[in-house]
């Protein structure tokens, strides 16, 4: 529930088209995957799809939220319905008919959603969806273990590695967390100093932040995992890379929303941090259909995928 307004109406459809297209144009075989796992995108768009439109639409979702955490919801639904839903279904479709690349932005998508439902599951008051949220992220979890057999990291290491500015990538997952991690933690030590509670756990009203618990526990570690890896050349960073591209695109497009549905309902709004999300979001969105074009070979039907047949 970190998440947009404003960038809907000018960049976002440029966002989604370009990626969209990269992953229809460049990456589709004519060959198709038995993995049973991608038949979980139906259900998972479905729920979130019901979860964003009571959010956006039925009072009660919400009823017991402070303004600050209705707000929050608000944004994160609008991007859920209006981009996630959209980029799952699509990247599952193109992965059923054997494209790796969509494969791993369909896995970017499902880490996108692990990271919200856990807020939702665990951060949202108790309300009639709460056995949705259950549900999907539970969907989104074991979708997301099952399918990891199916990546051919080999092939991918051997398809990018000639060409990839993994360099490039490294630095910029770790100039990304090293901040952030300091941000998430000069709010939490100066209350533990203190003896208080972070501001922003009060604003929302929530046992604690639970952003700061998902950030500093899961992403950005796994973010600077993946950074060392593209360094030491692993054949697993090539193949985590623009699956975290696809998901901070999607999370920087969430933060956006964010900052301008906050600002819409009197919290403030700040131009700097709109613009800034922005350039991140399209950013990733760019360099992650850049990845996918630097590609060795032409197509990737000549890849033994797991499960995949003509």
């Amino acid at each position: 529930m970190d998440v947009g307004l404003y960038f809907w109406a000018t960049e976002a459809p440029f966002s989604v088209n370009f990626l969209v297209k990269e992953i229809v144009t460049i990456t589709m075989t004519t060959q198709r995957t038995h993995d049973p796992i991608l038949w979980s995108t139906i259900a998972i768009a479905l729920l979130v799809a019901v979860t964003a439109v009571a959010g956006l639409f039925w009072p009660a979702t919400y009823a017991r939220e402070t303004p600050y955490t209705r707000a929050g919801g608000y944004a994160s639904d609008l991007v859920d319905l209006l981009l996630v839903v959209p980029v799952l279904l699509i990247s599952g479709i193109q992965a059923c008919r054997g494209s790796v690349p969509a494969r791993l932005v369909w896995l970017g998508a499902q880490g996108y959603l692990l990271y919200n439902f856990v807020i939702y599951a665990f951060g949202v008051h108790f309300n009639p969806l709460f056995l949705v949220y259950c549900a999907t992220l539970g969907l989104c979890l074991y979708a997301s273990v099952f399918s990891i057999p199916f990546i051919p990291l080999e092939q991918i290491a051997q398809a990018y590695a000639p060409r990839t500015p993994r360099k490039t990538i490294a630095i910029i997952f770790l100039v990304l967390s090293i901040p952030t991690a300091a941000f998430d933690l000069r709010e939490d030590i100066a209350a533990l100093i203190a003896g208080q509670v972070p501001p922003s756990v009060t604003a929302a009203s929530t046992p604690v932040n639970f952003i700061h618990v998902l950030d500093l526990t899961f992403l950005l570690p796994a973010l600077c995992v993946t950074a060392i890896l593209l360094l030491r050349r692993k054949a697993s960073g090539y193949a985590l890379a623009p699956v975290f591209m696809t998901l901070l695109a999607i999370m920087s497009i969430e933060l956006v929303s964010l900052v301008a549905v906050l600002g819409l309902k009197g919290f403030g709004m700040s131009m700097p941090m709109i613009i800034s999300f922005v350039v991140l979001g399209v950013g990733f969105t760019i360099l992650l259909a850049f990845y996918f074009s630097l590609a060795k070979s032409p197509t990737w039907a000549d890849l033994p995928v797991a499960g995949r047949t003509a």
